[in-house]
Parts: structure tokens; sequence; C-alpha cells
């Protein structure tokens, strides 16, 4: 997920649109999500015109976005959020596995705060459990599993065999005289192997290919983890044939269908734990080293922060996700302007910062509860 916030962080100039709402990854839930971006694509249009642009060029933005009606396929395959990033030529879709407030912007750059809580600190995963009756994926988050449906899922290996089975009069063949010991003949399932055993091994490893082609070009474009539950035979085959990169397997390779739904979660959420809160805790711990006198230095002043950030000098920024510090940033003099409120000649300086930092090679966080009273709503560590 940097990639796409590096990408977002370098792309300026006015108009980009930021657009953040709920989903919802069941029916008939989904129903109202569209008509949800449509009133959001709707204040986007407002601004757009209230800026001056023609209705030629407003329609050529929101085209894209425009065309996922209520008919999309896209609907039906949703998390609990959604961020979509529209410039000239281009529009981009980001999943989110918590639910944003509703909020459409649209200015010279791209508004980011919001992922950063829901993405790179509180992350979401996935869950994929398969066994030989069925395979069954979710998105996963602390608090809980929603079932998706997977496009080209297969519905367990019997729907597999079915496929797979051939007519009774024509599927086998009888080998060669003498091909067994005695020389007795012995039937061939043709294409299929010597036995039924042979043919159940087919069977159940284009069952496998099926899954992991299907959750594959599902999680397109994702980063989160991926969870694998299964027994040790359909999780060998699982490794050999995912091709999403950030994947883990059940160190225990149990049935995950002999689980109920609060077990189910526990076990995937035990192992997605470590993975989604490592990188986040040692950096905090970083700043909380910083802030006591001893470690990395850092800054709290949103005017130092923004200079730091165009010089490339800040490892990390911190912002606290429900404050806002408005203002102008003058980059040719390099001094910040505070204002209490918002206005037509100020934007959001902390994400102006975390955007500056990002397009630099830094990383961006969410201030820790613990220490947003002591150092305020923004802190940077520096790299030097």
């Amino acid at each position: 997920m940097n990639s796409t916030f590096e990408k977002l962080a370098a792309s300026t100039g006015f108009p980009r649109i930021s657009i953040y709402m709920p989903t919802h990854p069941t029916f008939p839930d989904w129903e109202q999500d569209p008509i949800r971006l449509d009133n959001c694509l709707k204040r986007a249009a407002n601004e757009l015109a209230q800026a001056g642009l023609g209705s030629t060029a407003i329609d050529g933005l929101l085209k894209d976005a425009r065309g996922r009606s209520k008919d999309d396929p896209f609907w039906r395959y949703q998390d609990r959020g959604l961020a979509v990033f529209i410039e000239e030529g281009n529009t981009e879709w980001v999943k989110l596995p918590g639910e944003p407030k509703e909020l459409t912007i649209v200015a010279g750059t791209y508004h980011v705060r919001p992922m950063i809580h829901l993405l790179r600190d509180r992350g979401g995963f996935h869950v994929l459990s398969v066994s030989r009756g069925g395979a069954h994926f979710y998105n996963g988050s602390k608090d809980g599993l929603d079932e998706i449906k997977v496009e080209g899922l297969p519905n367990g290996v019997g729907e597999i065999r079915g496929e797979t089975d051939f007519d009774a009069d024509v599927g086998y063949h009888s080998r060669g005289r003498g091909s067994e010991g005695g020389g007795a003949d012995a039937p061939k399932y043709a294409a299929l192997g010597d036995s039924p055993d042979d043919y159940d091994e087919v069977v159940l490893e284009n069952y496998i290919r099926q899954v992991a082609k299907g959750i594959d070009a599902h999680l397109a474009g994702s980063r989160a983890p991926l969870i694998v539950l299964a027994l040790p035979r359909t999780l060998g085959r699982l490794k050999q044939h995912l091709g999403y990169a950030q994947v883990l397997f059940d160190p225990e390779a149990k049935d995950p269908h002999a689980l109920d739904a609060k077990a189910l979660h526990k076990r995937a959420f035990g192992i997605a734990e470590p993975k989604l809160t490592e990188a986040r805790e040692a950096l905090r711990d970083q700043l909380r080293s910083a802030a006591g006198g001893s470690g990395d230095r850092y800054i709290t002043n949103i005017e130092d922060i923004l200079r730091a950030a165009e010089e490339g000098r800040i490892a990390t920024i911190f912002v606290a996700p429900g404050e806002t510090v408005w203002g102008h940033y003058d980059a040719e003099h390099r001094i910040a302007r505070i204002d209490r409120t918002s206005g037509p000649e100020n934007e959001d300086l902390m994400n102006l910062a975390t955007l500056k930092a990002l397009s630099n090679g830094g990383d961006a966080r969410s201030m820790p509860d613990d220490l947003n009273g002591n150092l305020g709503p923004v802190a940077a560590l520096l790299r030097y």
C-alpha cells in the first residue's frame, strides 16, 4: 500500500478529487453504495463548476467513476469503505477495511489522511478457509469477519467432480495385457490415472487451482495479509498455486470448518495481528523514546515539519486522526500561516505535510493517543 500513498502524494495540480464513503460487503446493503457514490460525484461536479470548469471538462473527469452503475459487479465485492481518487485520465479505487466518514474534496492535491488510520495503522486482512466441502473468503478486522462472495470460487470438490466426470462408456479403456502382476488387465481412467484414487487427485488439484485463481483475481490491487486456513494436504497445494504475495498460512493446519464464526476470527486474527502491528508499534516506540529525551530527533511545529518534509528529512510523520490544522503554506518563502477554521485560501496543513513526507520517501502513521496531549496533533521523526 505504500506505493498507492506515494503515487497519490506525487500527483499534484488542480483538480484532484478525493472521495471517501462507507460501503457494504453483503446484499442487499451494497445496493445503496452506487447511489452514495453518485451523490459524492454530484458534489464534486458542483465544486468543479464553481471553480470555473466547463461541463465538457467535468464530464470527462468524472466519466469513469460515473460508469460504476448499480449493475456493475464491482459493487458486489466491497469491503467496509471505499476511497476514489480522480484526475484527468485516471481514476484510482482503493478498498478500505474500515468505515470512513463520507467526504468529497476538490483541491490541487489528494486528501490521504483518512487512509493512514484505516490502512497504515489499523490494517485489515483477508481470510481464506478451504476444505473439500467448500472455500470461503472473508474480509477481516480486529472486530470480526465479513464473508464475501468471490466470483469464480468453486463450491467444493463436488462441483469440480461434476465438471471432471466422464461417461462410463468411454471414460476408461483397457491397458495392454500383462501390465499388472499375473498378466491381468486393469481399467485405466482416460487421462486421469490408473484408479479412482488418481482421479480423486486430479479433481482435488483442479479444485485448488480454481480456488487460487479466483482469490488471486479478487485480491488484485490489495496489499493486506491473506490468512489461509486448511488441512495439511490442501494447504500444501494452495502454497503451490496461490500467486498473492502477502500470504500467511495456518501453522497448525487444522480443519477451519470445525470452527464457529467466533473461533474462526480468533484464529485468523491471532495469525494476522503480529504482521499488522509490528511496524506500527516499532515506529510509535521510536517516537515515545524521542519525546522522552533519548533516541531519534523529532519536531512538532507544523511549519518546521513542512520545511523538513520538503527537504526529505522526515522519516515518519504522525498525525492525529480527529484533528486538523487549517492554514496556508507559502512554499516560495517557506512560511506557514495558521487559521482556526477552513476557508477558500486554506487547506489541511497536516495533509499537506503528509503528502510532502510521502513523496520524499517518508512514512505516515497516526499519532498515538498517549502522546497526543503532550506533543499536539502532529509530530515527525527526522532522518537527520
